[in-house]
């Protein structure tokens, strides 16, 4: 795939401007003032989503070739469906030879949501370009993708803002001939968008479906039926019909959630998936890219998926018989890198999400790349309560949303109640008794501003230690034994010692993965025994493979056993008369 030049014309002068009247950040619901980040050594710059447009992400790119001259470029490796284009860093110590080294990809910004992946994903790429890390460059490439879909950053970012990853496609949501004409409205003025609901039956509007949750009475949930409970409210998303057709704001900007849209377990039917897969741009380019650098051994993804707090079932099978995500066979050493991820980072939750059409699925199971997702962060705990909390709680039942109640306790006693809305009563055009509350986006999705470069620290520690699991494949020099004259036994061993496989079993079944080769100079006809060219489409972690020839050569032919991968030679053995002539190779 052809790379084209980044442009980057800002400075890190840039990211210390004040903003610009327009761009200041759109009115949130209350929030604690975050307390002042830990001075750290050096100082990582981490700011909001609302100081990271476009051109500030290029300078954040720019500081870091300048200030690593030499051991950072940058390119783009596409378009957004708006046109803005997609970065990729490449972190090496020698930037001349960084893609024939092996390589881990970091992917960041797939989420409109998710700020704080990018700044982290920033962070860790200037930690790693430390001189704590300067033998890890040397051995091994780094990729970093910032910003995976910038156009659902930039919608996060003017506002309002909503939960919401779709890119800027132009897409008909609801199918009925016209373009984003019943979009979500901010009806409250406060800058977000959140729910709105009405109690009573209002016709012609759907039936109530919904109770107050009577643990937790700003939660909504199915009505008990065996406890005689009867449905209460109706609910959406925050907004009007604004073409009549009885659904409430169901047409709303922006169209392909490029996390949805990659080929493993697509979600077909779904709206925000695409009439096809990497339809999207943004999936394309990344997929495109991926294709393009067998070099990769290993990919973490900052985002909406979790695999590292909760490994997934390698026994979940698609419905033609496909791994879910991993196989048995993979499950040991991937469950080794989650638990190296836990460890290092120090997560304990993760409110991962489906993965049906996520790159994650796809690099797993498809691809055969050991690929780990993490949220970044998961909810806090929080001190135990106050006597006088127990005593005002003691007679209310439990939520039956037990995460969603922790995570309003979170919000109402270490952030000011941030989190949501209140519901309050608002005058609707079109439905009585409506009020507006519920979640604030991005909430539960980043961790405070004053936490995340420490986050992204972790990660680049974790990177370091992925680097570690590589694997490692290596072809034994040759034992040779005559047989005869101009007959030789040629014996050696192919052997993976690193902690991962070269690829998994998903990969190996697709085949798309550049394999191993071993194979020998002699021509076919003079091989009496073994194969002149032996594919080998993956190595576990600690086998050993035995591979044997008997060969025909006079005795001043030099005869080579070479291994390639992606059709490049990474390790060459030659003997001329039984004895050695050279033995040469790369990493």
């Amino acid at each position: 795939m052809m790379l084209t030049p980044f442009t980057l014309t800002l400075t890190l002068a840039t990211l210390a401007a004040p903003l610009p009247q327009e761009a200041q950040p759109a009115p949130q619901a209350p929030a604690a003032a975050p307390a002042p980040a830990a001075p750290t050594a050096p100082v990582r710059t981490v700011v909001p989503a609302e100081r990271r447009d476009r051109a500030a992400l290029a300078g954040a790119v720019a500081a870091l070739q300048a200030a690593h001259p030499g051991r950072v470029s940058a390119a783009s490796i596409g378009n957004s469906a708006r046109g803005e284009p997609i970065a990729v860093l490449t972190l090496s110590r020698d930037a001349a030879t960084a893609d024939a080294r092996p390589a881990v990809l970091l992917v960041a910004g797939m989420d409109g949501t998710r700020w704080s992946g990018t700044e982290a994903a920033l962070v860790a790429a200037e930690s790693l370009l430390g001189t704590a890390h300067e033998a890890l460059l040397g051995d091994v490439t780094l990729y970093v993708l910032p910003r995976g879909n910038p156009d659902a950053a930039d919608a996060f970012l003017r506002g309002p803002r909503r939960d919401y990853s779709g890119d800027g496609a132009v897409h008909d949501n609801d199918r009925d001939g016209k373009i984003d004409e019943d979009a979500p409205r901010d009806l409250n003025g406060d800058g977000l968008i959140t729910q709105m609901r009405a109690s009573g039956v209002l016709l012609p509007w759907p039936a109530p479906t919904l109770v107050a949750d009577r643990g937790e009475p700003r939660l909504l949930r199915a009505p008990d039926a065996a406890a005689g409970e009867v449905a209460v409210f109706t609910a959406w998303t925050e907004g009007i019909d604004a073409d009549g057709d009885g659904r409430m704001a169901e047409d709303w900007p922006g169209g392909i959630d490029p996390e949805r849209n990659f080929p493993h377990r697509w979600p077909e039917f779904e709206d925000e998936a695409g009439v096809y897969p990497l339809l999207a741009p943004e999936s394309k380019a990344l997929a495109e890219f991926v294709a393009a650098h067998p070099n990769v051994f290993a990919c973490l993804v900052l985002g909406r998926h979790d695999t590292v707090v909760n490994v997934p079932d390698a026994k979940a099978r698609t419905v033609g018989g496909m791994p879910a995500m991993i196989a048995p066979e993979d499950e040991r050493a991937y469950a080794d890198v989650a638990k190296a991820w836990r460890e290092v980072v120090g997560q304990k939750r993760a409110e991962g999400r489906d993965a049906a059409g996520s790159f994650v699925a796809w690099m797993n199971a498809q691809r055969g790349v050991p690929t780990f997702a993490s949220t970044l962060w998961g909810r806090p705990d929080v001190p135990e309560p106050t006597e006088e909390e127990k005593a005002r709680r003691k007679d209310l039942p439990k939520p039956a949303d037990a995460e969603a109640a922790a995570w309003l306790d979170y919000s109402d006693r270490m952030r000011g109640g941030s989190g949501f809305v209140p519901w309050t009563r608002v005058e609707h055009p079109q439905v009585p008794n409506m009020e507006v509350g519920g979640w604030v986006a991005g909430f539960r999705e980043n961790p405070p501003l004053e936490e995340v470069a420490a986050l992204g620290e972790r990660c680049a520690a974790f990177l370091a230690k992925l680097a570690e699991h590589r694997p490692m494949v290596r072809l034994s020099a040759p034992t040779v034994t005559s047989m005869g004259p101009g007959l030789w036994r040629i014996e050696a061993t192919l052997s993976n010692t690193g902690r991962l496989p070269t690829v998994m079993r998903g990969g190996r079944a697709e085949g798309v993965i550049p394999a191993h080769v071993v194979r020998l100079s002699v021509p076919v006809d003079r091989v009496k025994s073994g194969r002149r060219i032996d594919v080998v489409r993956g190595i576990d972690p600690g086998e050993v493979r035995r591979l044997a020839w008997i060969v025909q050569a006079p005795p001043e032919e030099e005869v080579a056993v070479e291994l390639l991968l992606a059709g490049n030679v990474v390790e060459r053995h030659a003997f001329t008369d039984g004895a050695p002539a050279g033995t040469g190779g790369g990493k």
